[in-house]
């Protein structure tokens, strides 16, 4: 079993924007924490938008990693739909397969971290949707999450 070393950002797209109704928010968080703790798996940090999960996480193998994501993803949909295993749907829920990539130690982690939290501050109404740029990000994000790490 090949052992991860790095964390990992991955990104879950939904078709439809329901992730965070009131009904779906309590739901998917208590998903995202039952699979971490069933196959180990270790969340940093999480974003929960409207059609779109961002997950910092790292596992211990790339057997759990794939086993959590499989377990996620189809969880999540099976509640949200109502759909029964074994019986035909409709309809897609995931828009793509899971986006991920690999995120090295140090500056990547903390730069990733920072994003996250700005998409949950965006979400929340806290601030501004801002349109990404990779060579600037927002002051005012590094101020909150600076004051944040403090508190």
């Amino acid at each position: 079993m090949k052992r991860i070393k790095q964390a990992e950002h991955l990104v879950l797209r939904a078709r439809y924007s329901v992730l965070r109704l009131k009904k779906n928010k309590s739901l998917i968080s208590g998903v995202l924490f039952k699979g971490a703790e069933k196959f180990q798996v270790k969340v940093y940090n999480n974003s929960l938008n409207s059609n779109h999960i961002h997950l910092l996480v790292k596992a211990p193998s790339q057997k759990a990693l794939h086993d959590f994501l499989r377990f996620i993803a189809g969880q999540i949909a099976q509640r949200i739909t109502g759909a029964v295993r074994g019986k035909k749907n409709r309809f897609r829920f995931w828009l793509k397969p899971v986006w991920k990539r690999i995120v090295h130690w140090g500056r990547d982690f903390l730069n990733l971290h920072r994003y996250i939290y700005q998409n949950q501050l965006e979400t929340l109404g806290l601030i501004a949707y801002q349109l990404r740029n990779r060579k600037n990000h927002s002051p005012a994000v590094d101020l909150v999450f600076f004051i944040g790490k403090l508190a």
